[in-house]
């Protein structure tokens, strides 16, 4: 039992006591019962970010960057990034809504400004794709190559090509494409499922040869287009149905991810490279990325969510919100039928799902759509994770240089079809709204407290009036609905409260009559509202939630800085 802080006002048994929460850094807990619920841990969130100093507020906005589709109708399936010192640009990887699978690669220069994505990728007139499997990138001295374990292929006609890859110098035609071979001549390339840049050499995972979904191959040193038929290593050939799922350099080791296992290689060269196994308890699900950070490389793991390694250290960074993984009544569900995807941006890990669920409000199915989910590690000693309903297929953090670091994502509209057009910034503060094509959708949020449960968890209290600290930058309501005894599957009744910022509106302090009406502090953005809200009644425990519906004439920030019960504890007959 996870007990909280009371104190006494008045004298005597009967004295009416309080009980505070102010501290909300513990974050979204779904894996601990209603009476392990930590007093700074919530069942519920969504749209909410935590303040470090204890209160949390209502997320920022999304902001499209591209006006118009790469292509009609087609849906991205990978951003990836071409960076040079003079020419930085954000590539999309699209595939045809036709159903062909045929896959095509546009640009766009991306500095920060709102751009349309330029292209499809061509040379001599002929547009370079591949088919069905999701491509992979990496640069090397200028120049970003392209693979995905299979051919090339004419986008125009449909055609395959003799070619395995191609890379692109950031200018219009001006690429260059290879076919396989490995007899240490120039200009061939791997057909490979996933590459990275390491060593000053360039490796090549999951290759379209006799056993090579467990083999790894590297260039010569300085020269991605030379291979040497020696330059390999086979990983663990034997493991049941395990293959390579990711390569992503890690310092000095390159790691080598496959579903049930994690391995690294070391080393200079091809006389000094070894191979190592880390773990064959965990692996990363296949077409799901890899993300590198400060805390180390975070992967997904089959129906366990995340991990981080960090040097030899697995630690299992999922589990606070693991039951999102199985739907039940009144429950969020994960569905995994596309693959998750994972960004570090403003340090903090950001995690891209299929998600719907019940919101515990009016019993009634949210829309299934994409969910990002945000872990921030400052927060407590293992970190807070928060829901939001940013609708972002793949994630990545981008940043040319010279620019602001910016989290992008492959969006969609859900309010027309499903088709991931747009990419978009994630966590614009100057935004108050998620604008993912053209049509503004407003945030919806909430925050729900654990439970106060007074001194004696068991026992029947009278509860009185609620006092609260809101926070607000606009003209809002801001709606209170009340839990009793540990039962979240309804609330039992909700009041509202009206927030007017500006001077003097509602009431200011010693101008309002205490305990009669809400004061609020002066301040020309933020403003603090003391409000009282009706008395609750009996209950055991009482759990609050505090939403928010906003329209365009009431968009702003709001937030919670502290919530203060009375109660009164029933005696036992």
């Amino acid at each position: 039992m996870v007990l909280q802080a009371t104190a006494t006002t008045g004298a005597g048994p009967d004295a009416f006591r309080y009980d505070e929460k102010s501290d909300f850094t513990g974050g979204l807990n779904l894996r601990a019962d209603q009476f392990n619920l930590g007093g700074n841990e919530s069942p519920a969130v969504l749209n909410i970010s935590v303040d470090p100093r204890g209160g949390v507020r209502r997320r920022n906005g999304v902001k499209r960057i591209n006006t118009n589709a790469p292509a009609t109708d087609d849906e991205i399936i990978k951003l990836m990034t071409h960076y040079e010192a003079s020419d930085n640009n954000l590539v999309a990887a699209t595939k045809a809504a036709s159903g062909t699978g045929l896959i095509s690669f546009y640009y766009m220069a991306y500095d920060g400004s709102d751009i349309n994505f330029s292209g499809p990728l061509k040379q001599s007139g002929v547009t370079y794709g591949f088919k069905d499997q999701v491509p992979s990138s990496a640069t090397f001295n200028g120049r970003t190559y392209f693979c995905n374990g299979g051919y090339i292929y004419n986008i125009d006609t449909g055609a395959v090509q003799a070619n395995s890859a191609f890379s692109w110098t950031g200018g219009t035609d001006d690429i260059g494409s290879y076919t396989q071979a490995f007899d240490g001549t120039a200009n061939h390339f791997p057909r490979a499922r996933y590459i990275a840049t390491w060593q000053e050499r360039m490796f090549a995972a999951y290759i379209d040869e006799t056993g090579g979904s467990n083999i790894i191959r590297w260039s010569s040193a300085g020269d991605p287009t030379t291979w040497a038929a020696a330059d390999y290593i086979e990983v663990d050939k034997g493991e049941d149905g395990d293959f390579i799922t990711a390569i992503i350099p890690d310092g000095t080791r390159l790691l080598i991810f496959k579903q049930n296992s994690v391995y690294q290689i070391t080393g200079f060269g091809s006389k000094t490279f070894q191979l190592r196994n880390i773990t064959r308890t965990v692996g990363n699900r296949d077409g799901c990325q890899p993300t590198a950070s400060t805390m180390g490389i975070f992967f997904w793991y089959g129906e366990e969510g995340v991990y981080v390694l960090n040097q030899q250290n697995l630690a299992w960074a999922f589990e606070r919100i693991y039951p999102a993984m199985t739907y039940d009544v009144g429950q969020p569900a994960l569905t995994l039928t596309n693959a998750p995807s994972l960004m570090w941006f403003q340090d903090k890990l950001w995690v891209s799902v299929d998600y719907q669920s019940d919101d515990n409000l009016s019993g009634s199915m949210q829309e299934s759509r994409r969910n990002t989910f945000m872990w921030d590690p400052s927060l407590g000693p293992t970190g807070a994770w928060v829901r939001t309903d940013i609708n972002a297929r793949q994630l990545l953090a981008y940043r040319p240089s010279g620019a602001t670091h910016h989290g992008l994502g492959a969006t969609s509209d859900v309010s027309g079809p499903a088709s991931f057009t747009r990419v978009s910034r994630i966590n614009v503060e100057t935004e108050d709204a998620d604008t993912y094509v053209s049509t503004v959708r407003e945030i919806e949020s909430y925050y729900q407290t654990g439970w106060f449960i007074g001194n004696r968890p068991t026992f029947t209290k009278r509860w009185g009036k609620t006092r609260t600290v809101l926070l607000a930058d606009n003209n809002t309501t801001i709606n209170m609905y009340i839990y009793k005894d540990y039962d979240l599957s309804g609330f039992v009744v909700g009041y509202s409260k009206s927030i007017v910022v500006g001077v003097g509106s509602p009431a200011v302090w010693d101008s309002g009559v205490w305990d009669d009406s809400e004061w609020a502090a002066e301040g020309t953005q933020d403003r603090y509202l003391f409000a009282r809200w009706p008395t609750i009644g009996t209950a055991q425990a009482i759990s609050l939630r505090f939403s928010v519906s906003p329209s365009p004439s009431a968009r702003g920030k709001w937030g919670i800085t502290s919530v203060i019960t009375m109660y009164r504890t029933r005696r036992l007959r």
